[in-house]
């Protein structure tokens, strides 16, 4: 049985797994008698729809949207003899245009993605032909799976590759993979270990490697030779399509996934598609029209009933059916209802989607075109990437920040090492200037030959340049590229110099420089000198310490995967043989790299990580099974460190281990077991990375400087004052990420820091859990009970200074600030109420020490919990997954590459645009469009004018306005004044915004746009439509008028009352107002006057002839057009006018200081601020939580005076 289910789990992993064959031995044959045929081409396909079925696939899509199909159920509906209420044919125009419209949309969007794919598809490439003997000019689309690709330098990959051969004689092509993760600096890959003189006709093995998947930074294969052999491979080989070739001359790969199933394709989902808030109210409010015609309809089918019961016989103007039969009152009835729907079917706003989206495509516009959002550094500027939640930017209640990058420069320069417990300062300069006293130690220990390879000061600098992924490059050999704007749509790049395509056997070489980054040799050393080097980094902080290096003497010359080559002070070359490097990762929270020193040939392990990860590895935890001057050296560091932290330092811990030949030996066969393995590799590789990293010995500490970037404090006071909650979720140190919030002032002087920590006793390194065994299950449960007691009482302590009468007009300065391991305990199921309660009571969180999946389990539970609106904002891949658990997420493009923006829904360059782009353009952006939102259910109320006609015609279901014209009313009449209002209105200045920060505050919660104010528009509408109605009624009552010339003011009035009605909501007249304005007014009488001279049967029966001319030729006409727009619009503009006078808000106070003079606006503002900041009452003091679980409160901080810790340590039970 045993045997069976291992066969059988067996054949399920072979099922996830795909096994590949060169092409070449069928070169010439049929696909389909090819072993790799079932797999798909290399050509791509984004577009949507084809020539052929554009319009059905396209209708299919836009009847997702219920309105679209609830407008195309009517006109169908109007076929129908018995309910029609219009001429049939003209029911359907309304609902074609807005689709026709769509559709134009799409078939523009969609031919761009085709011209993007031809162009991508026929770009040239290199592929081995077996009957030329060499590689020849293909294009993207001929690639297969099987082939072999050559790729030359600044050259993009066409498929995924597994790389096989390179020009580098280390065996190491070096690829840019901005266009996938953003990234700009250089990564290295590694060719398969095999001949360096490939011949692609001798390569016979089989590639198995897994099945296609999304991920780009992990991949399963082996390479089967014809002796069973395997050879195990990961993404360190593997060549992605749309990375770009640098610095080595070419490369030679087999290609394992082609076309749709590359990762980068499958990592392409194109625009996200986010609903807004406004959105969602919105749709709520579309449900209350259908219930509001509903019940109209309803009425007049009753009313139909009622007036046909009431006649006294059958009147002649009711013709029966061919049969002579007349319907029923009740069937008649129930026929109205429909007739009605059709009649009153623009009550719902078929316009509006797409009204929407107009107005935020020019929103979108103003935002980009913003110079004050462009950085000149970088040449960057704001990036709009979800195109339908701009206005949410004007209701966050919550903003997360990351730290390094986002309020820093994330610019490093090193300012302090403690090295075997001395310390070295270094003063503030941007270029490392190397402390006397150091380079005297480190000049001793070189002259000694017996201290000379055992000096602790030789090993911290060889640590320090060793222990990186930094590719070093020399300043000749420039990348070749231009600035390109990163799509999501293409991976293609154009530079400025196309390399020469090289056929292979032609003897033509490729003139570009190159570099190959091997061991020098002596004949090259005079070339590879320290001035002309080049650093590229994956992080700033290693480039920085690598600088740190070089400056003391230790200069990083070349990096290879099997070689690191480094000069000592005295200028001999020291060539390190890599045996592994054990990268970085988020649970680790460190890297090593393991080599053979090329003196002593022993096996020297190099880690550098977070001082807490590195302090628990000495040993026991914190190295207590040390004495004398080694614990010394451990403590001193660890005292160094607290107060590196303090000053808002960057520290890393560096630390050396030798390794025991039988040692190495044994982990070494682990090793390459995990590596080969296809089933849980990436635990495999970890829990060896664990076994090796232990015992290791402590050489010292760096302190980083990351100093904050321009305008972060003013950034940050300005969100706080405009009612923003500022959360920090860092993964720095508890002390370096108070530092900084001091700094940025996103802590105060005054505050009260709540330091909730569960104390370093807790976090045990993954290698101490073995040796805790089942005690692990039983601490933690004392530690939760404890966590338990300690938010209990912390939260009870909040809520009683809250409740406090005394305390009613003070407001509550309280910070919270909690470490990884303890935030893990609050958001557990049972706890996360609580710590939200507690959060939401502070004024400022820091979460420090969290990884990047409590980042996004943070913003996740806040915005659930607490219902608010939330937005993130960070500059790297840590982020990303914060970025995207927001309501609105903001990507910094920083030092870290691209990553985060190319998650984000906007992007900036910098943290201080965060203030405009809120304050100024989200406010703009909602104000507007929730404006236009209400004003458009508003003028859709026009339909009110047939439904009052209704009680007048027996509910007959007939209009007293001609059709067409009622269809171009809302079509071309009043369509182009609202969308003008919903980009252009501008209810208060930019400065005023501002510099009155407060004035955001009107667009969080429910904000303007809210159920009352719904309804209130939607009763003026029916106030309106009555009075548009029974004054020309009464004023016209026992004339002989006909019902069209009835009609006719009719419209007139109601389109003078909409358009005045828009009037007095726009706040900023322009130009451009004014022109749409008046050229809407003459849009409507040029068009009227001409339906009614030249469409004399465009309507049957009914005939418009001369009706607006005449009426035109008549004072009642205008006396009746002034009267009744009067009228009407009185309640509105006299709420208007009492409002303002009586009771004004912040934003009628600040239009009112707009109007001042610049000095005289500014000092008014200025006495504004200082009046709202007098009127929050300093708080009180809060005493320290009466629990027998915390601490002594012990002040960390020395700027808060107000400072407590609530800490749990083992020593408590």
């Amino acid at each position: 049985l045993t045997c069976t289910n291992e066969e059988s789990c067996q054949r399920a992993r072979e099922k996830d797994l795909r096994n590949l064959a060169s092409n070449l031995p069928y070169e010439g044959l049929e696909r389909a008698k090819q072993p790799n045929c079932y797999f798909p081409g290399n050509a791509i396909k984004t577009t949507k729809y084809t020539l052929l079925l554009f319009i059905p696939m396209n209708l299919f899509e836009q009847f997702h949207r219920l309105a679209n199909i609830y407008f195309v159920g009517l006109a169908i509906l109007n076929f129908v003899p018995v309910v029609s209420a219009f001429q049939p044919e003209v029911a359907l125009i309304p609902i074609c245009v807005v689709l026709s419209l769509t559709a134009l949309k799409d078939a523009s969007e969609d031919f761009r993605r085709y011209q993007s794919d031809r162009k991508l598809n026929n770009t040239p490439c290199l592929i081995y032909s077996r009957k030329e003997q060499q590689f020849i000019k293909r294009h993207w689309k001929d690639v297969r799976v099987g082939d072999f690709v050559k790729v030359v330098c600044n050259e993009i990959v066409p498929a995924d590759l597994l790389l096989l051969h390179t020009s580098d004689p280390s065996g190491v092509c070096h690829i840019e993979t901005s266009n996938l993760d953003g990234e700009i600096n250089l990564k290295q890959r590694k060719m398969m270990s095999g001949d360096p003189e490939f011949e692609p006709e001798s390569f016979n093995s089989a590639v198995v490697c897994e099945k296609p998947n999304n991920n780009l930074n992990h991949f399963k294969c082996y390479v089967e030779k014809p002796n069973k052999e395997k050879v195990g491979a990961g993404i360190e080989s593997l060549l992605l399509r749309g990375c770009t070739v640098r610095n080595t001359d070419h490369a030679v790969g087999f290609v394992v996934y082609a076309g749709h199933e590359t990762k980068a394709m499958l990592n392409n989902k194109g625009p996200r598609y986010k609903r807004s808030k406004l959105e969602r109210k919105l749709n709520t409010d579309v449900i209350f029209c259908v219930i509001l015609l509903f019940t109209m309809c309803l009425i007049g089918a009753l009313g139909h009933f009622l007036w046909l019961q009431a006649l006294p016989g059958v009147p002649p103007y009711l013709v029966p059916d061919g049969n002579g039969h007349l319907d029923s009152p009740s069937l008649s009835g129930f026929y109205m209802f429909f007739t009605m729907i059709i009649l009153l079917q623009i009550l719902i706003p078929i316009s509006l989607y797409v009204s929407i989206e107009l107005v935020k495509i020019g929103q979108i516009f103003f935002i980009t075109n913003d110079i004050d959002l462009h950085d000149e550094g970088t040449d960057s500027r704001v990036q709009c990437k979800a195109l339908n939640i701009t206005e949410d930017l004007g209701q966050i209640e919550y903003i997360f920040s990351d730290k390094t990058g986002t309020l820093t420069e994330n610019k490093m320069v090193f300012r302090r090492c403690s090295i075997m417990g001395t310390e070295y300062a270094h003063k503030e300069n941007a270029v490392v200037i190397p402390d006397r006293t150091l380079l005297q130690q480190i000049s001793r220990a070189e002259s000694s030959s017996s201290s000379r390879n055992i000096d602790p000061h030789l090993d911290f600098f060889l640590g320090l340049a060793i222990c990186n992924t930094v590719v070093v490059s020399v300043a000749t050999a420039q990348r070749q590229r231009k600035n390109r704007t990163i799509s999501e749509d293409s991976v293609e790049e154009e530079d400025h110099v196309k390399p020469p395509v090289k056929i292979e056997g032609s003897g033509e070489t490729n003139k570009l420089h190159t570099c190959s980054l091997h061991a020098p040799s002596q004949c090259d050393k005079s070339a590879m000198t320290p001035d002309n080097l080049s650093y590229e980094a994956e992080s700033p902080d290693e480039a920085a310490l690598v600088y740190a290096a070089k400056a003391y003497g230790f200069t990083l010359l070349a990096r290879t995967p099997d070689s690191v080559t480094v000069r000592l002070p005295s200028g001999e070359d020291l060539v390190f043989q890599v045996l592994d490097t054990l990268t970085f990762d988020y649970n680790r929270k460190r890297m090593s790299v393991l080599v053979r020193h090329p003196i002593t040939k022993e096996y020297v392990l190099y880690t550098k990580g977070a001082d807490h990860a590195i302090m628990e590895l000495l040993a026991t935890p914190y190295a207590e099974h040390l004495s004398g001057k080694q614990k010394n050296i451990a403590a001193d560091t660890q005292y160094h460190l607290d107060g590196y932290a303090k000053e808002g330092l960057r520290t890393l811990c560096f630390t050396k281990k030798v390794v025991s030949d039988k040692a190495y030996e044994s982990w070494s066969v682990n090793r390459q077991r995990a590596l080969a393995a296809i089933d849980n590799r990436e635990e495999l590789v970890m829990d060896t990375a664990v076994q090796l990293e232990t015992d290791l010995s402590l050489l010292g500490a760096t302190g980083i400087e990351d100093r904050l970037q321009e305008s972060v404090p003013e950034t940050i006071m300005a969100l706080r004052e405009a009612g923003i909650q500022v959360w920090v979720l860092t993964g720095d140190k508890t002390e370096t990420a108070v530092n900084i919030g001091y700094a940025c002032r996103l802590l105060e002087e005054e505050d009260l820091v709540i330091n909730m920590s569960c104390g370093n006793k807790v976090r045990r390194p993954l290698s101490a859990s073995l040796k805790v065994g089942c005690l692990t299950q039983s601490s933690d449960v004392v530690f939760q009970f404890a966590f338990t007691s300690m938010l209990d009482c912390t939260l009870e302590e909040v809520r009683r200074f809250s409740e406090d009468p005394r305390n009613v007009d003070t407001t509550q300065n309280i910070s919270l600030v909690i470490d990884g391991h303890t935030l893990t305990l609050a958001l557990s199921s049972d706890l996360q109420k609580r710590f939200v309660d507690l959060a939401k009571r502070c004024r400022t969180v820091l979460c420090c020490r969290v990884t990047p999946l409590q980042k996004s389990r943070v913003v996740t539970v806040v915005r659930e919990k607490l219902n608010v609106m939330t937005l993130a904002v960070g500059d790297g891949a840590n982020d990303v997954s914060m970025i995207q658990a927001a309501d609105v997420g903001i990507g910094i493009s920083g030092q870290e590459g691209m990553q985060a923006v190319m998650a984000s829904d906007f992007a900036i360059s910098r943290f201080k645009h965060l203030k405009k782009l809120l304050l100024v353009h989200g406010h703009w952006c909602y104000t507007r469009l929730a404006s236009m939102i209400i004003y458009f259910f508003y003028k859709n109320a026009y339909v009110n004018l047939l439904f009052w006609h209704q009680f007048l015609c027996g509910f007959s279901g007939t209009a007293m306005i001609d059709y067409w014209l009622m269809i171009f009313f809302n079509l071309f009449f009043t369509s182009v004044p609202p969308i003008m209002f919903g980009i252009m209105d501008k209810d208060v200045s930019a400065e005023m915004l501002l510099g009155v920060p407060e004035l955001y505050r009107t667009g969080q919660g429910t904000g303007e746009y809210t159920f009352k104010t719904f309804w209130i528009s939607m009763l003026d509408a029916f106030y309106q439509s009555l009075v548009c109605f029974f004054i020309p009624y009464l004023a016209y009552q026992d004339s002989d008028i006909d019902v069209f010339t009835f009609g006719t003011p009719l419209n007139t009035i109601s389109f003078f009352t909409i358009l005045l009605h828009l009037s007095i909501e726009i706040k900023a007249w322009t130009v451009v107002h004014w022109v749409i304005m008046l050229g809407s007014v003459a849009l409507y009488f040029i068009v009227t006057l001409a339906y009614s001279a030249i469409c004399v049967t465009c309507n049957p029966p009914s005939n418009p002839y001369w009706i607006l001319q005449r009426q035109m030729a008549d004072p009642m006409f205008y006396l009746l057009c002034i009267i009744t727009t009067v009228v009407a619009l009185l309640p509105r503009y006299m709420f208007h006018v009492l409002r303002n006078s009586i009771a004004p808000s912040p934003l009628v106070k600040a239009r009112h200081l707009d109007r001042l003079d610049p000095s005289t606006r500014d000092q008014c503002m200025k006495m504004w601020r200082s009046f709202r900041g007098i009127a929050q009452v300093k708080p009180s003091r809060l005493s320290t939580p009466p629990s027998p679980t915390l601490e002594t409160p012990v002040d960390i901080h020395p700027h808060s005076p107000t400072t407590f810790d609530i800490m749990w340590d083992e020593r408590h039970h």
